[in-house]
Protein backbone atom coordinates (compact mmCIF):
# COMPACT_ATOMS: atom_id res chain seq x y z
CA UNK A 1 0.00 0.00 0.00
CA UNK A 2 1.39 3.55 -1.12
CA UNK A 3 0.66 6.71 0.89
CA UNK A 4 0.20 9.71 -0.56
CA UNK A 5 2.08 11.97 0.68
CA UNK A 6 0.78 15.96 0.83
CA UNK A 7 2.92 18.16 -0.99
CA UNK A 8 2.85 21.64 0.83
CA UNK A 9 3.55 23.49 -2.73
CA UNK A 10 0.57 22.29 -4.21
CA UNK A 11 -2.13 24.42 -2.86
CA UNK A 12 0.11 27.48 -1.94
CA UNK A 13 -0.56 29.81 -5.15
CA UNK A 14 -4.77 28.59 -5.03
CA UNK A 15 -4.46 29.93 -1.25
CA UNK A 16 -3.28 33.34 -2.18
CA UNK A 17 -5.36 33.53 -5.39
CA UNK A 18 -8.37 32.75 -3.10
CA UNK A 19 -7.09 35.40 -0.33
CA UNK A 20 -6.89 38.03 -2.88
CA UNK A 21 -10.66 37.86 -3.28
CA UNK A 22 -12.02 37.24 0.14
CA UNK A 23 -14.13 39.51 1.82
CA UNK A 24 -12.78 41.69 4.61
CA UNK A 25 -14.93 41.94 8.17
CA UNK A 26 -15.99 45.98 8.75
CA UNK A 27 -13.72 45.16 11.90
CA UNK A 28 -10.89 44.26 10.59
CA UNK A 29 -10.91 46.85 8.46
CA UNK A 30 -11.24 49.40 11.36
CA UNK A 31 -8.48 48.11 12.99
CA UNK A 32 -5.95 48.57 10.25
CA UNK A 33 -6.54 52.12 10.12
CA UNK A 34 -3.96 53.35 12.85
CA UNK A 35 -0.86 50.57 11.41
CA UNK A 36 -2.17 52.60 7.78
CA UNK A 37 -1.61 55.76 9.72
CA UNK A 38 1.47 55.12 11.79
CA UNK A 39 3.00 53.61 8.28
CA UNK A 40 2.43 56.55 6.32
CA UNK A 41 3.97 58.94 9.27
CA UNK A 42 7.05 56.76 9.40
CA UNK A 43 6.54 56.95 4.85
CA UNK A 44 6.79 61.20 5.23
CA UNK A 45 9.40 61.16 7.56
CA UNK A 46 11.57 58.66 5.20
CA UNK A 47 10.62 61.18 2.40
CA UNK A 48 12.43 63.99 4.10
CA UNK A 49 15.91 61.84 3.92
CA UNK A 50 18.09 63.66 0.80
CA UNK A 51 19.03 60.10 0.17
CA UNK A 52 15.54 59.99 -1.81
CA UNK A 53 16.58 62.82 -4.14
CA UNK A 54 19.28 60.42 -5.46
CA UNK A 55 16.64 57.56 -5.91
CA UNK A 56 14.08 59.79 -7.26
CA UNK A 57 16.76 60.71 -10.25
CA UNK A 58 17.38 57.26 -11.49
CA UNK A 59 13.36 56.95 -12.04
CA UNK A 60 11.15 58.89 -15.06
CA UNK A 61 8.81 61.61 -12.86
CA UNK A 62 7.26 64.09 -14.22
CA UNK A 63 5.21 67.07 -12.60
CA UNK A 64 2.42 67.04 -14.69
CA UNK A 65 -0.28 63.48 -14.61
CA UNK A 66 -1.43 61.36 -17.38
CA UNK A 67 -4.00 59.04 -16.92
CA UNK A 68 -3.08 56.01 -15.04
CA UNK A 69 -0.16 57.90 -13.26
CA UNK A 70 0.49 57.33 -10.00
CA UNK A 71 1.09 60.44 -7.59
CA UNK A 72 3.46 60.50 -4.30
CA UNK A 73 1.65 62.21 -1.27
CA UNK A 74 0.99 66.03 -2.00
CA UNK A 75 -0.27 65.30 -5.60
CA UNK A 76 3.28 67.38 -6.99
CA UNK A 77 4.74 64.81 -8.20
CA UNK A 78 3.77 61.68 -10.97
CA UNK A 79 4.84 58.49 -12.20
CA UNK A 80 4.49 54.87 -13.65
CA UNK A 81 3.18 52.75 -10.61
CA UNK A 82 5.44 50.77 -10.27
CA UNK A 83 8.38 53.35 -9.89
CA UNK A 84 5.80 55.32 -7.51
CA UNK A 85 5.24 51.89 -5.35
CA UNK A 86 9.33 51.40 -5.74
CA UNK A 87 9.89 55.40 -4.17
CA UNK A 88 7.42 54.98 -1.47
CA UNK A 89 8.34 51.48 -0.56
CA UNK A 90 12.07 52.58 0.21
CA UNK A 91 11.30 55.90 1.89
CA UNK A 92 8.63 53.59 4.41
CA UNK A 93 11.01 51.49 5.39
CA UNK A 94 14.35 54.20 5.00
CA UNK A 95 14.37 54.74 8.54
CA UNK A 96 13.36 51.14 9.88
CA UNK A 97 10.66 53.06 11.76
CA UNK A 98 8.10 50.98 10.06
CA UNK A 99 5.81 47.99 11.70
CA UNK A 100 6.86 44.39 11.87
CA UNK A 101 5.63 41.10 12.54
CA UNK A 102 8.28 39.15 14.48
CA UNK A 103 6.55 35.63 14.62
CA UNK A 104 5.11 34.11 11.15
CA UNK A 105 5.74 36.76 8.33
CA UNK A 106 9.08 37.75 10.12
CA UNK A 107 8.87 40.52 7.95
CA UNK A 108 7.70 44.43 8.25
CA UNK A 109 4.08 43.70 6.63
CA UNK A 110 2.98 47.52 5.74
CA UNK A 111 6.31 48.98 3.92
CA UNK A 112 5.38 46.86 0.81
CA UNK A 113 1.65 46.23 0.65
CA UNK A 114 0.56 49.83 1.67
CA UNK A 115 2.86 51.39 -0.53
CA UNK A 116 2.07 49.03 -3.85
CA UNK A 117 -1.66 49.70 -2.80
CA UNK A 118 -0.83 53.87 -2.44
CA UNK A 119 0.93 53.56 -6.04
CA UNK A 120 -2.62 51.73 -7.12
CA UNK A 121 -5.00 53.53 -5.89
CA UNK A 122 -3.72 56.79 -6.25
CA UNK A 123 -3.82 56.81 -10.07
CA UNK A 124 -4.78 59.52 -12.30
CA UNK A 125 -8.48 58.76 -13.60
CA UNK A 126 -8.70 55.43 -12.33
CA UNK A 127 -8.93 56.42 -8.38
CA UNK A 128 -10.06 53.72 -5.67
CA UNK A 129 -11.98 54.39 -2.82
CA UNK A 130 -10.52 54.41 0.71
CA UNK A 131 -12.23 51.33 1.68
CA UNK A 132 -10.89 49.77 -0.89
CA UNK A 133 -7.98 51.13 -0.04
CA UNK A 134 -7.52 49.56 3.07
CA UNK A 135 -8.71 46.12 1.96
CA UNK A 136 -5.74 45.59 -0.49
CA UNK A 137 -3.41 46.95 2.17
CA UNK A 138 -4.91 44.56 4.57
CA UNK A 139 -4.78 41.93 1.42
CA UNK A 140 -1.12 42.65 0.83
CA UNK A 141 -0.34 42.22 4.57
CA UNK A 142 -2.49 38.47 4.92
CA UNK A 143 -0.18 37.57 1.59
CA UNK A 144 2.89 37.80 3.86
CA UNK A 145 1.54 35.90 6.55
CA UNK A 146 0.45 33.16 4.74
CA UNK A 147 3.78 32.74 2.39
CA UNK A 148 5.43 33.39 6.18
CA UNK A 149 3.31 30.43 7.68
CA UNK A 150 4.90 28.00 4.66
CA UNK A 151 8.58 29.12 5.00
CA UNK A 152 9.20 30.64 8.15
CA UNK A 153 11.51 30.48 10.26
CA UNK A 154 13.53 28.50 7.57
CA UNK A 155 13.43 31.18 5.46
CA UNK A 156 14.79 33.56 7.87
CA UNK A 157 16.95 31.67 9.51
CA UNK A 158 19.10 30.61 6.13
CA UNK A 159 19.62 35.07 5.46
CA UNK A 160 17.13 36.12 3.41
CA UNK A 161 15.22 39.25 4.33
CA UNK A 162 11.84 38.16 4.66
CA UNK A 163 10.14 41.50 4.37
CA UNK A 164 11.67 41.87 0.32
CA UNK A 165 11.16 38.11 -0.63
CA UNK A 166 7.45 37.74 1.05
CA UNK A 167 6.95 41.53 0.39
CA UNK A 168 6.90 41.77 -3.10
CA UNK A 169 4.02 38.87 -2.75
CA UNK A 170 2.65 41.28 -0.97
CA UNK A 171 2.77 44.01 -3.02
CA UNK A 172 1.25 41.80 -5.43
CA UNK A 173 -1.70 41.20 -4.07
CA UNK A 174 -2.43 44.45 -3.09
CA UNK A 175 -2.28 45.38 -6.82
CA UNK A 176 -4.73 42.52 -8.11
CA UNK A 177 -6.59 43.26 -5.63
CA UNK A 178 -7.28 46.64 -6.77
CA UNK A 179 -7.07 45.61 -9.96
CA UNK A 180 -9.99 43.31 -10.00
CA UNK A 181 -8.00 41.01 -11.74
CA UNK A 182 -9.44 37.35 -12.27
CA UNK A 183 -8.54 34.52 -10.47
CA UNK A 184 -6.55 32.89 -13.97
CA UNK A 185 -4.89 36.62 -13.95
CA UNK A 186 -3.98 36.75 -10.48
CA UNK A 187 -2.48 33.72 -10.27
CA UNK A 188 -0.42 34.73 -13.14
CA UNK A 189 0.81 38.00 -11.23
CA UNK A 190 2.15 35.78 -8.71
CA UNK A 191 3.87 33.71 -10.74
CA UNK A 192 5.21 36.77 -12.27
CA UNK A 193 6.56 38.13 -9.01
CA UNK A 194 8.35 35.23 -8.36
CA UNK A 195 10.93 36.36 -10.69
CA UNK A 196 12.08 38.82 -8.73
CA UNK A 197 11.71 37.64 -5.37
CA UNK A 198 15.01 38.21 -3.68
CA UNK A 199 16.35 40.32 -0.91
CA UNK A 200 19.82 38.72 1.62
CA UNK A 201 19.83 39.87 5.24
CA UNK A 202 23.45 40.51 4.39
CA UNK A 203 22.12 43.68 3.25
CA UNK A 204 21.28 45.25 7.10
CA UNK A 205 23.25 48.17 7.87
CA UNK A 206 23.40 49.53 4.49
CA UNK A 207 20.83 51.16 1.79
CA UNK A 208 20.31 47.95 0.20
CA UNK A 209 17.97 46.88 3.09
CA UNK A 210 15.48 49.80 2.12
CA UNK A 211 16.14 49.74 -1.40
CA UNK A 212 15.57 45.72 -1.76
CA UNK A 213 11.91 46.41 0.37
CA UNK A 214 10.89 49.36 -2.25
CA UNK A 215 12.30 46.97 -5.37
CA UNK A 216 9.58 44.76 -3.69
CA UNK A 217 6.57 47.20 -3.75
CA UNK A 218 7.64 48.38 -7.41
CA UNK A 219 7.92 44.38 -8.73
CA UNK A 220 4.73 43.38 -6.88
CA UNK A 221 2.63 46.23 -9.39
CA UNK A 222 4.55 45.70 -12.26
CA UNK A 223 3.88 42.14 -12.39
CA UNK A 224 -0.02 42.72 -11.50
CA UNK A 225 -0.08 45.06 -14.24
CA UNK A 226 1.91 42.62 -16.58
CA UNK A 227 -0.66 39.93 -15.73
CA UNK A 228 -3.69 42.96 -16.56
CA UNK A 229 -2.01 43.01 -19.80
CA UNK A 230 -2.29 39.45 -20.31
CA UNK A 231 1.26 38.19 -19.50
CA UNK A 232 2.01 34.61 -18.44
CA UNK A 233 3.68 32.61 -15.70
CA UNK A 234 5.08 29.62 -15.14
CA UNK A 235 2.92 27.63 -12.63
CA UNK A 236 6.03 26.54 -10.82
CA UNK A 237 7.75 29.42 -10.36
CA UNK A 238 6.72 30.64 -7.02
CA UNK A 239 6.50 27.08 -5.57
CA UNK A 240 7.02 24.08 -7.90
CA UNK A 241 9.98 21.78 -7.37
CA UNK A 242 12.56 24.88 -9.16
CA UNK A 243 10.20 27.27 -7.57
CA UNK A 244 12.05 30.27 -6.01
CA UNK A 245 10.49 29.52 -2.48
CA UNK A 246 11.57 26.11 -2.88
CA UNK A 247 14.72 26.99 -3.45
CA UNK A 248 14.93 29.03 -0.50
CA UNK A 249 13.18 26.56 2.22
CA UNK A 250 11.79 23.87 2.98
CA UNK A 251 8.02 24.59 2.38
CA UNK A 252 5.38 23.49 5.19
CA UNK A 253 1.38 23.73 5.25
CA UNK A 254 0.29 27.24 4.80
CA UNK A 255 -2.23 28.64 7.18
CA UNK A 256 -4.16 31.71 6.36
CA UNK A 257 -4.18 34.57 9.22
CA UNK A 258 -7.24 34.98 11.30
CA UNK A 259 -7.13 38.54 11.46
CA UNK A 260 -5.00 41.43 11.28
CA UNK A 261 -3.05 42.94 12.49
CA UNK A 262 -1.98 39.68 14.06
CA UNK A 263 -0.66 38.26 17.53
CA UNK A 264 3.08 39.16 16.49
CA UNK A 265 2.38 42.53 15.04
CA UNK A 266 4.89 45.24 16.29
CA UNK A 267 4.09 49.09 16.35
CA UNK A 268 7.84 50.43 16.29
CA UNK A 269 8.16 52.98 19.27
CA UNK A 270 12.14 52.87 17.66
CA UNK A 271 13.65 53.88 14.67
CA UNK A 272 16.09 50.84 15.05
CA UNK A 273 16.09 46.85 14.74
CA UNK A 274 13.13 45.53 16.49
CA UNK A 275 15.86 43.16 18.23
CA UNK A 276 16.83 45.84 20.28
CA UNK A 277 13.25 47.30 21.28
CA UNK A 278 12.91 45.35 24.30
CA UNK A 279 16.63 45.78 26.18
CA UNK A 280 16.03 49.62 24.92
CA UNK A 281 12.88 49.96 26.34
CA UNK A 282 13.74 47.93 29.76
CA UNK A 283 17.01 49.94 29.95
CA UNK A 284 15.30 53.69 29.73
CA UNK A 285 13.16 52.84 32.54
CA UNK A 286 15.85 51.74 34.45
CA UNK A 287 17.93 54.80 33.66
CA UNK A 288 14.56 56.82 35.25
CA UNK A 289 15.10 55.23 38.59
CA UNK A 290 18.90 56.46 39.40
CA UNK A 291 18.28 60.18 38.64
CA UNK A 292 21.48 61.86 37.63
CA UNK A 293 23.84 59.46 38.24
CA UNK A 294 26.12 58.01 35.06
CA UNK A 295 26.47 54.62 33.91
CA UNK A 296 29.15 52.84 34.20
CA UNK A 297 28.27 49.38 32.68
CA UNK A 298 25.33 47.34 30.88
CA UNK A 299 24.52 43.47 31.17
CA UNK A 300 22.18 42.41 28.68
CA UNK A 301 20.99 39.21 27.72
CA UNK A 302 19.21 38.53 24.54
CA UNK A 303 17.76 35.45 22.73
CA UNK A 304 20.86 33.51 21.18
CA UNK A 305 19.79 34.05 17.38
CA UNK A 306 19.49 37.99 17.89
CA UNK A 307 23.23 38.69 17.29
CA UNK A 308 22.90 36.83 13.55
CA UNK A 309 20.34 39.88 13.30
CA UNK A 310 22.71 42.73 14.61
CA UNK A 311 25.55 43.97 13.46
CA UNK A 312 28.83 43.67 15.88
CA UNK A 313 31.29 46.33 16.99
CA UNK A 314 31.29 50.14 16.72
CA UNK A 315 28.83 50.73 13.65
CA UNK A 316 30.21 53.44 10.88
CA UNK A 317 26.84 55.04 10.28
CA UNK A 318 23.42 56.16 10.95
CA UNK A 319 22.34 52.52 9.12
CA UNK A 320 24.71 50.57 10.55
CA UNK A 321 23.68 51.89 14.13
CA UNK A 322 20.25 50.65 13.63
CA UNK A 323 21.39 47.20 13.80
CA UNK A 324 24.12 47.90 16.82
CA UNK A 325 22.50 46.72 19.91
CA UNK A 326 25.58 48.38 21.77
CA UNK A 327 24.81 51.36 20.73
CA UNK A 328 21.43 51.93 21.18
CA UNK A 329 22.06 50.89 24.65
CA UNK A 330 24.60 53.27 24.78
CA UNK A 331 22.71 55.96 23.32
CA UNK A 332 19.33 55.32 25.70
CA UNK A 333 21.47 55.20 28.40
CA UNK A 334 23.00 58.35 28.01
CA UNK A 335 20.09 60.49 27.06
CA UNK A 336 17.29 58.72 28.24
CA UNK A 337 15.68 57.85 25.11
CA UNK A 338 16.14 56.91 21.49
CA UNK A 339 14.42 58.22 18.69
CA UNK A 340 15.35 59.93 15.32
CA UNK A 341 18.37 61.81 16.73
CA UNK A 342 20.30 59.19 18.04
CA UNK A 343 20.95 58.01 14.04
CA UNK A 344 20.87 61.20 12.33
CA UNK A 345 24.41 61.64 10.11
CA UNK A 346 25.52 64.28 12.72
CA UNK A 347 26.14 61.82 15.13
CA UNK A 348 29.05 60.15 13.38
CA UNK A 349 32.33 60.81 12.33
CA UNK A 350 35.43 59.22 10.76
CA UNK A 351 33.47 55.76 10.31
CA UNK A 352 32.50 56.02 14.22
CA UNK A 353 30.05 57.55 16.65
CA UNK A 354 30.74 61.11 17.29
CA UNK A 355 30.30 61.02 20.84
CA UNK A 356 32.77 59.70 22.61
CA UNK A 357 30.76 59.15 26.01
CA UNK A 358 28.85 56.57 23.82
CA UNK A 359 32.17 54.98 22.51
CA UNK A 360 33.30 54.55 26.05
CA UNK A 361 30.19 53.00 27.46
CA UNK A 362 29.41 50.71 24.32
CA UNK A 363 33.21 49.21 25.73
CA UNK A 364 31.46 48.55 29.11
CA UNK A 365 28.82 46.84 27.85
CA UNK A 366 28.27 43.03 27.69
CA UNK A 367 25.37 40.70 25.43
CA UNK A 368 25.08 37.45 26.18
CA UNK A 369 22.62 34.96 25.69
CA UNK A 370 19.38 34.45 28.15
CA UNK A 371 18.09 30.92 26.73
CA UNK A 372 15.17 31.65 29.45
CA UNK A 373 13.39 34.31 27.70
CA UNK A 374 9.84 33.03 25.89
CA UNK A 375 9.76 32.38 22.39
CA UNK A 376 6.53 32.48 19.80
CA UNK A 377 6.29 30.58 16.77
CA UNK A 378 9.38 31.93 14.93
CA UNK A 379 11.53 30.12 17.99
CA UNK A 380 13.25 33.72 18.68
CA UNK A 381 12.44 35.73 21.72
CA UNK A 382 11.99 39.18 21.43
CA UNK A 383 12.49 40.26 24.70
CA UNK A 384 15.72 40.75 26.86
CA UNK A 385 16.86 41.09 30.59
CA UNK A 386 18.84 43.92 31.35
CA UNK A 387 21.56 45.02 34.09
CA UNK A 388 22.77 48.60 34.64
CA UNK A 389 25.20 49.34 36.77
CA UNK A 390 25.70 52.90 38.21
CA UNK A 391 29.30 54.36 38.98
CA UNK A 392 28.17 54.60 42.73
CA UNK A 393 28.12 50.32 42.18
CA UNK A 394 24.31 50.83 42.22
CA UNK A 395 22.81 48.03 40.38
CA UNK A 396 19.48 48.20 38.69
CA UNK A 397 18.08 45.11 36.50
CA UNK A 398 15.06 44.19 35.03
CA UNK A 399 13.19 42.09 32.26
CA UNK A 400 10.85 42.48 29.26
CA UNK A 401 9.67 39.49 27.76
CA UNK A 402 7.87 41.23 24.65
CA UNK A 403 9.09 44.48 21.94
CA UNK A 404 7.03 47.79 22.86
CA UNK A 405 4.35 48.25 20.84
CA UNK A 406 3.70 44.67 20.60
CA UNK A 407 0.13 43.01 21.29
CA UNK A 408 1.54 41.86 25.08
CA UNK A 409 2.80 45.51 25.60
CA UNK A 410 0.48 47.80 23.21
CA UNK A 411 1.05 51.53 22.09
CA UNK A 412 -0.47 54.28 24.08
CA UNK A 413 -2.87 56.86 21.45
CA UNK A 414 0.22 59.13 23.07
CA UNK A 415 2.90 57.15 21.96
CA UNK A 416 1.34 56.92 18.29
CA UNK A 417 1.15 60.83 17.99
CA UNK A 418 4.52 61.50 19.31
CA UNK A 419 5.84 58.75 16.81
CA UNK A 420 3.70 60.83 14.39
CA UNK A 421 4.56 64.19 15.13
CA UNK A 422 8.72 63.16 15.36
CA UNK A 423 8.31 61.96 12.07
CA UNK A 424 6.80 64.99 10.37
CA UNK A 425 9.40 67.24 12.53
CA UNK A 426 11.12 68.44 8.97
CA UNK A 427 7.63 69.61 7.61
CA UNK A 428 5.71 70.78 10.10
CA UNK A 429 5.07 71.68 13.86
CA UNK A 430 3.98 69.34 16.59
CA UNK A 431 0.30 71.18 15.95
CA UNK A 432 -0.20 70.54 12.29
CA UNK A 433 1.34 67.34 12.83
CA UNK A 434 -1.52 66.39 15.24
CA UNK A 435 -4.15 67.64 13.64
CA UNK A 436 -3.25 65.50 10.56
CA UNK A 437 -3.02 62.99 12.39
CA UNK A 438 -6.70 62.79 13.84
CA UNK A 439 -7.66 63.01 10.56
CA UNK A 440 -6.03 60.26 9.37
CA UNK A 441 -7.24 57.92 11.98
CA UNK A 442 -10.72 58.74 11.44
CA UNK A 443 -10.22 58.82 7.59
CA UNK A 444 -12.34 61.50 7.48
CA UNK A 445 -13.31 63.90 4.50
CA UNK A 446 -11.50 62.28 2.19
CA UNK A 447 -13.72 61.19 -1.50
CA UNK A 448 -11.03 58.43 -2.67
CA UNK A 449 -7.33 57.32 -1.98
CA UNK A 450 -5.54 59.86 -4.44
CA UNK A 451 -7.43 62.68 -2.25
CA UNK A 452 -5.88 61.01 0.75
CA UNK A 453 -2.37 61.17 -1.13
CA UNK A 454 -2.93 65.32 -2.12
CA UNK A 455 -3.86 66.21 1.79
CA UNK A 456 -0.52 64.58 2.85
CA UNK A 457 2.49 66.82 2.51
CA UNK A 458 4.40 67.19 -0.27
CA UNK A 459 7.63 65.53 1.49
CA UNK A 460 9.18 64.36 -1.90
CA UNK A 461 8.95 67.91 -3.52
Amino acid sequence: MTLSVPDPAADLLPELVALCRARLSTGERADAVLPLCDTLGVLLGGACDPRMRALMATLSLSQAARSGMARLPGGSCWGAPADIALVLGTAAHLLDFDDDETEVAMAHLSAPSLSAALAVAGRSGVEAGLPELIDAYVTGCKAMLLLGSAVNPALYRAGWHATSVLGIFGATAAAARLLALDEAATAQAFSLAASAASGPRGAFGGEGKPLQVGLAAGQGVRAALLAQAGWQGAAGALAGPRGVLTRMAVLRPATAPADFPPPGFVTKLYPSCTATHAAVAELIVLRALDGDRPPHAIRCGIDPFVPRILIPGLPDGPDAARFSLGYCLAYAALHGTLGPEAFAPAAFAAGAPADPAIRDLMDRITIEDDASLPKGPSGIATGASVMLVLEDGTVLSGRREAAPGSRQSPPGADDLQRKFAGCLAPLCGAEAAGALWRRLASLSGFSSAGALLDALPAAFA
